[in-house]
């Protein structure tokens, strides 16, 4: 029998002490106890294998914290027009605009109806004047007009300077009169021998001038005159009297 040598031995104490420490605490040696005594290098990596089934879907998980606004997007493209809304209420007046431009003559249209006649259909007019200076008189004086200017239908009668109505109507008288220097000239336009208005040149104003207008209704054989008071006196062709008929009754 070959000899034992000392790395023999050294083996058989090696592997006794591994098998001891194989064993668990109740004697028996396990799998675990020994690939640790054992184990060996690394295996190559196996080959990946087969992807396994879906699982189950899981519970729906609870509502989450309200997140932050994002950011503003990009205006969207302009929209169709829609349908008409209905009609609000009425709006403030507007300030009045600019003058428009003359517009086109219009169609002409028809002839109206013939209208009433408002102004005599028969003329009546005079005025006259006086070429000469006239006072001062001593009395009451009927003004004579020896200038006749115009006389439309001769109511004017030159011999007595009266206006004589021959027309029943409605008359427009007037009178002027202007005094002699510092001399009054104070008169009234006469409906036969009554007073009507007062005409009054004053001499304070060196020559004084006075007028006055009336409108009468006349009858025939009517006079209107000028009657000068005493003391008065007229210049020559600056007093004048004047009349002319409306309309007839």
């Amino acid at each position: 029998m070959a000899s034992v040598t000392t790395c023999q031995v050294l083996l058989v104490l090696f592997c006794l002490t591994l098998f001891s420490h194989a064993y668990t605490t109740k004697n028996e040696i396990t799998k675990e106890n020994m690939c640790s005594c054992f184990q060996g290098p690394p295996g190559t990596p196996g080959t990946p294998g087969v992807p396994g089934m879906h699982g189950y879907r899981g519970q729906d998980g609870g509502k989450g914290e309200k997140g932050y606004p994002g950011d503003i997007g990009k205006p969207g493209r302009k929209g169709d027009m829609g349908i008409d809304g209905p009609l609000g209420p009425p709006g403030d007046r507007g300030k009045r605009g600019t003058k428009g431009l003359k517009g086109d003559f219009g169609d002409k249209g028809d002839q109206g109806q013939k209208g009433e006649c408002l102004h005599s259909s028969k003329k009546v007019a005079f005025s006259v004047t006086r070429s000469k200076m006239l006072g001062p008189v001593l009395e009451h004086t009927a003004v004579y007009f020896d200038r006749v200017l115009t006389n439309v239908g001769a109511h004017f009668d030159e011999i007595t300077s009266h206006f004589v109505c021959k027309i029943n109507g409605t008359y427009l008288l007037s009178v002027h009169v202007l005094g002699q220097q510092k001399r009054d000239a104070f008169a009234w336009i006469m409906l036969n021998q009554n007073h009507q208005v007062p005409v009054h040149g004053d001499s304070r104003a060196g020559y004084g001038t006075g007028s006055n207008t009336i409108i009468l209704r006349l009858t025939q054989e009517d006079h209107v005159w000028i009657q000068l008071r005493a003391n008065s006196a007229l210049m020559n062709d600056y007093s004048t009297f004047s009349g002319y008929l409306l309309f007839e009754d």
